[in-house]
């Protein structure tokens, strides 16, 4: 949901878990902030990250915060703060600072770890808004890839999502075939071994990522016999570089933060066994707005003619167009009063 305005009071809050994610960011900015001048992108209501900044001896914080609700709400948050903590409302790539950044604090982090727009949004940082030296967190996001058989029982709708389905739709202006994340433990769906297919690293001593980039490798069926009915894509990561220090692996289930997004390929499942080697090409591209990406994947078997592939634009595809996404928004008219389960 953090590519759409759609977070609510009961998102916000399961942010506010002190679960592993939390615990790393706190510890990387404690490290990292003392006496400096920090941005920290995407604030939120409770502006998380700029609060741990100002506490932990920062010399000033601004935080970025695009939605007028939510910037609103994180300046209540500060106010306890003094000056030490400015709310800029806007986005990112639209505003200046009175003085560069040396340390970007950001959670724009997406289920697939580019999704939010983190490459456009902080490349631009980067370009105008942070000092040469910058510190940045996270340090670097990752995105993995496993295949998987998901269960006909699986694959069932949330009720309680529709609101947020609903809200998605009214965000892109219409209907679409929008990501679909599973929203219990993904691991044990797993028929493969699992690998990076982008890896964005924010360090000044590295060039930019790139905005578009196409990734391929090879994925082993590691299980006896199974039927492929498509890939897992999760987050990876590393808050900060320091040697040590755990990496936050979202299809662990150690944070409520983010969730594996089921990417499907075949309804009926490929049948692969134990050894077959799938060729996976990941694309990603930025589309019209110039900050989220569109993605296209595309997994092949040994001995198969064509591969199967999967197309998901941020905004302005079909409606119903995959069996799944038919199976789980029965109805007439495109719209959102016609959804149902």
């Amino acid at each position: 949901m953090g590519e759409y305005p759609a977070y609510d009071d009961a998102v916000y809050d399961s942010f506010d878990v002190r679960d592993e994610r939390f615990a790393a960011y706190q510890q990387a900015i404690a490290g990292s902030v003392a006496g400096k001048v920090v941005v920290d992108i995407g604030t939120g209501r409770d502006a998380l990250w700029a609060v741990a900044a100002a506490r932990a001896g920062a010399r000033h914080v601004y935080a970025v915060e695009r939605q007028p609700d939510a910037a609103d709400q994180a300046r209540r948050a500060v106010a306890g703060l003094g000056d030490r903590v400015t709310i800029i409302e806007g986005s990112s790539t639209a505003i200046g600072l009175p003085s560069p950044a040396q340390v970007c604090i950001s959670e724009i982090v997406g289920n697939i770890a580019s999704a939010e727009g983190a490459v456009a949004v902080l490349n631009d940082a980067r370009r105008r808004l942070c000092t040469t030296d910058c510190v940045w967190i996270p340090f670097r996001i990752q995105t993995w890839a496993a295949a998987v058989q998901l269960p006909d029982s699986a694959r069932v709708l949330d009720p309680a999502s529709l609101p947020y389905v609903e809200r998605v739709f009214a965000a892109a202006g219409a209907p679409f075939d929008l990501r679909l994340c599973l929203g219990g433990p993904g691991a044990s769906l797993r028929v493969s071994s699992a690998a990076v297919v982008e890896s964005l690293v924010f360090d000044h001593r590295r060039s930019l990522p790139d905005e578009n980039a196409v990734a391929t490798t090879r994925l082993t069926v590691d299980v006896a016999s199974a039927r492929l009915t498509g890939l897992l894509l999760w987050s990876r990561i590393a808050v900060t570089p320091a040697a040590g220090r755990p990496e936050i692996d979202t299809l662990a289930g150690g944070t409520r933060g983010w969730a594996p997004v089921y990417v499907p390929l075949s309804t009926d499942g490929l049948p692969v066994r134990h050894g077959d080697h799938l060729a996976l090409t990941f694309s990603r591209t930025t589309s019209d707005d110039r900050v989220h990406p569109d993605y296209h994947v595309a997994v092949r078997t040994g001995d198969a003619d064509e591969s199967l592939t999967w197309s998901s634009p941020h905004h302005g595809s079909g409606f119903r167009e995959s069996e799944l996404h038919r199976h789980l928004f029965p109805g007439g008219d495109a719209g959102p009063d016609s959804l149902a389960i």
